[in-house]
């Protein structure tokens, strides 16, 4: 960002606390009428919403780190987001106790900020789709060889590839880097403002402060994904697709959040994520093998002297099991105390926009939490990881090729065709049926001498509508899908 931005920013913006940024406004105005004995502030109302939600409780089948993994002690997209929404919340409490002794914040928002971190913990990792980072990072790649000159679409003919390749081509520049960039926390925002509920198309209908806290990266796939040091942290990635522009913009107008600043509250949540899985990742590779109990004592060392937890000799008796445990639990609990101190000393330039750094690298934990990411690659490294997550590309890879495929062909419209069976697999949520009837009607394949604006149109919201499918896939149901449409079996 350039200097002048930050100085425009911090002019627009030094008049603001925190309070400003807690509204409870929604997309859609609530029809519900709230019980008198509903003592639930709004915040609470979404983790209520979210809890109960079918996509929180998928997540207990995605990876975090191991898919497919079969032992119950190593934790999942649920555990972890869990253990993100507890740390997440402390944080909060940590803030709005500094907050209330300063009197900025008064006895009616009490309880708002550690609320609004609670859900936003439950629900950051919402979009991940199947196989962890590594089924991300299959998408993008079947969309980058999309637009390719040697496009091959397995089971379908050269010239479905043609009209796939050609359509994708027409595609504005945005729009493509949606697919480009696939990102888990940007399908969550999708999620939690379209995708959820079928009474409209507001989803979950959240609260605007609960919505902007888990949008790490305010930033279009146009604008992001920059990751020169000199652009700052809110460029590395992206927030939202070009569908859900306008549902982005609404929020940030509303909140007052000008020139890219992240919401305050992104800080904490971000902080909390990395609290949580760099040391809890280090647990469960220990459980699996990958990472020694030397790799923990190494953790235990840079603890302060009397946090240290007593690793042998004749006055300990404890176990490695309890050993590792332990550690985890005092370098958690370092990180969480360095970061509420950090976010509290650079509270004014958080709130102004000035500030562009992880909390957890400004603050004196910095070296234990550089140490436990350098140490958690070793999971990655795992032979058990490198073969589940070569299978999940399998898998994504040739979902994708069957549906990309489908909507191309000219059997799309034959209601006994293969392609017009692939699509009813697909959710009414994600495929509606006004695009159904487009696809049907032969929409995707514009006249050659046209220009169709439409036929672009229905081709972004129909691929958009396959990656909602496939993303929103547990890992064991895509591999079971997998095997029952090849017939092949994968152990």
């Amino acid at each position: 960002m350039e200097e002048y931005e930050k100085l425009q920013i911090t002019h627009r913006m030094s008049n603001k606390k925190l309070s400003n940024f807690l509204s409870s406004k929604r997309l859609r105005t609530t029809k519900a009428t709230k019980d008198p004995n509903d003592a639930r502030n709004p915040f609470d109302n979404d983790y209520s919403r979210m809890i109960l939600s079918s996509y929180v409780r998928r997540l207990q089948d995605k990876a975090q780190v191991f898919p497919l993994e079969k032992s119950d002690f190593i934790r999942t997209r649920l555990t972890h987001s869990l253990e993100v929404s507890c740390f997440a919340r402390g944080l909060g409490l940590g803030v709005e106790k500094y907050l209330l002794d300063k009197k900025e914040i008064g006895y009616k928002e009490r309880g708002y900020i550690p609320s609004i971190l609670q859900t936003a913990g439950l629900i950051h990792d919402i979009g991940n789709p199947p196989f962890g980072h590594f089924g991300e990072a299959a998408i993008s790649r079947f969309f980058k060889s999309l637009s390719g000159e040697n496009l091959k679409l397995e089971g379908y003919s050269d010239k479905v590839a043609k009209r796939a390749r050609k359509e994708f081509r027409n595609l504005t520049h945005g729009q493509q880097e949606d697919f480009y960039h696939f990102d888990g926390n940007v399908q969550g925002f999708r999620i939690l403002t379209k995708l959820g509920l079928a009474e409209d198309n507001y989803s979950y209908n959240l609260c605007l402060a609960t919505l902007a806290t888990i949008i790490k990266y305010p930033y279009s796939s146009k604008e992001g994904n920059k990751d020169e040091k000199d652009k700052g942290i809110a460029c590395k990635k992206f927030g939202f697709f070009q569908s859900e522009k306008e549902r982005y913009e609404k929020i940030i107008g509303e909140l007052g959040l000008v020139g890219g600043q992240r919401h305050p509250l992104v800080f904490l949540l971000e902080a909390a994520d990395d609290i949580a899985y760099s040391v809890s990742d280090l647990e469960d590779g220990y459980k699996l093998g990958s990472v020694t109990i030397e790799d923990i004592k190494d953790i235990n060392i840079l603890l302060p002297e009397e946090d240290r937890v007593l690793e042998g000799g004749e006055d300990s008796t404890i176990c490695n099991d309890l050993f590792v445990q332990s550690v985890r639990i005092k370098a958690q609990s370092k990180m969480l105390k360095d970061c509420t101190k950090t976010f509290i000393d650079n509270y004014g330039k958080i709130i102004d926009g000035s500030f562009d750094e992880e909390l957890l690298n400004q603050s004196e934990s910095r070296a234990l939490r550089c140490k436990c990411k350098r140490l958690g690659f070793k999971n990655f490294e795992d032979k058990r990881v490198l073969r589940r997550e070569l299978v999940g590309d399998k898998v994504i890879t040739y979902f994708l090729n069957l549906f990309v495929g489908a909507i191309f062909s000219e059997e799309v419209g034959e209601q006994r065709s293969k392609e017009a069976k692939l699509l009813k697999l697909i959710p009414g949520n994600f495929l509606d049926q006004e695009l159904r009837d487009e696809l049907e009607r032969g929409a995707m394949q514009p006249n050659e001498d046209q220009n169709s604006r439409e036929g672009t149109d229905v081709f972004y919201r129909a691929l958009m509508a396959i990656v909602d499918f496939i993303s929103g896939m547990t890992d064991t149901y895509a591999l079971n899908l997998y095997q029952e449409l090849t017939g092949q079996i994968i152990s």
